[in-house]
This record gives C-alpha cells, sequence and structure tokens, in this order.
C-alpha cells in the first residue's frame, strides 16, 4: 500500500490501512508491553495520526521500509513515550537513537538502561550485565553492536567492514543482534532487583 505519495490523504485508502493494521498492532503491544486493550487502542490513535501527518508534510516520500513497518514503529515510539512518562519503562534493547560520538560507558549505557539508579554499586553490576551480554552474543551480534553503540560505527561502515551484501542486510542482522540481546537482558535483569 503507498500512502506516502498520496498527494492528499485519500481517505477510503487510509481506512483501509487503519482496519488492516488495527488487530495486528494492539496484539504486537499487548504480547511487546504488557499493555491494557485501552492504552493499546490509544496508542493505535496516536500513531495513526502522527502517520496521518507525516503523509501530509511529505515526510515519507523517501520511505525505505514498508508502509506497516513504519506504522509499527510509530506505535512502539508511541509506547514508549507513554511508559517513560509514567515511570514504568526500562529500556532492554539496544535500538535506540544516541546521535554523535559515543563513549560506551558514559553515556551508552545509560541511555540503554534509563534508570535512575543513585546505588553506584548496582549502577556498575548494570554496565557490567550490558558488556557481558554482548560479549557472549555470538558472531556476528557481538561485533555489530560493539562496532555500533560502543564503537560509533555507521551501518554502512559495518557492512563494508563485515561484508555484508548491503547496509539494509547489516541492519536486520543488528535489529535481529539487539533481539537476542533484549531476550538475554529480560532474563538476567531480574537477578539485579
Amino acid at each position: 500500500m503507498q500512502l506516502s505519495f498520496l498527494p492528499h490523504s485519500d481517505e477510503r485508502l487510509l481506512e483501509k490501512f487503519a482496519k488492516a493494521q488495527r488487530q495486528k498492532a494492539i496484539a504486537y503491544l499487548k504480547n511487546q508491553f504488557s499493555l491494557p486493550t485501552d492504552d493499546c487502542e490509544d496508542v493505535f490513535q496516536e500513531a495513526f495520526i502522527t502517520l496521518y501527518n507525516n503523509i501530509q508534510e511529505g515526510k515519507l516520500k523517501e520511505l525505505t521500509s514498508s508502509i506497516s513497518t513504519y506504522f509499527m514503529a510509530i506505535c512502539k515510539n508511541k509506547t514508549l513515550e507513554l511508559l517513560r512518562s509514567r515511570g514504568k519503562y526500562v529500556i532492554s534493547s539496544f535500538d535506540v537513537n544516541v546521535g554523535g560520538q559515543i563513549t560506551f560507558l558514559d553515556e551508552q549505557v545509560d541511555k540503554i538502561l534509563m534508570l535512575e539508579e543513585d546505588d553506584e554499586v548496582l549502577q556498575e553490576r548494570k554496565e557490567a550485565l550490558v558488556r557481558d551480554i554482548v560479549r557472549d552474543l555470538p558472531s556476528p551480534c557481538d561485533e555489530l553492536l560493539w562496532g555500533y553503540y560502543r564503537d560509533g560505527f555507521s551501518m554502512k561502515d559495518l557492512a563494508e567492514k563485515f561484508n555484508y551484501s548491503s547496509e539494509n542486510t547489516a541492519k536486520v542482522t543488528k535489529h535481529r543482534c539487539c533481539e537476542k540481546f533484549r531476550n538475554r537482558f529480560n532474563e538476567c535483569i531480574k537477578s539485579l532487583f
């Protein structure tokens, strides 16, 4: 469905897209974030409004993913905003946008974990946990995550360095690695509390 090329939204096409995405988005939000149905509905509505506004502003003209993938990313971001506003979310993924120069220990761990703890010992344990999990991931995950988050390499540089056929292939692999990290982190983080 090519919504990004609509001159001014075709309401029937938008409505069809919304109906097709609604159940998928709500199921994803319930399973991934354990949100109540009402919150899932609210997030879906906010995400759809954001999508609509982005279409109207011409922001999707050079979209590199499917419109469905783009929409699900908006849903995820809206959910994270909601959970952060309630003080209930711990980021357990490397999939954060830090921009600029990356220094692993000082900035990255805080952004990955988003925990505001005064306990210095607990903070050291969390940092060590992140390092240990990444170190223990199988190749190419350990190299990709270190290269991207600690060393600050771009996906293009990593694709070339590790001989991926394209930058998109490296991104897909990084995403899978982030999922592996997230699963291991979620298992381990329980032992910290």
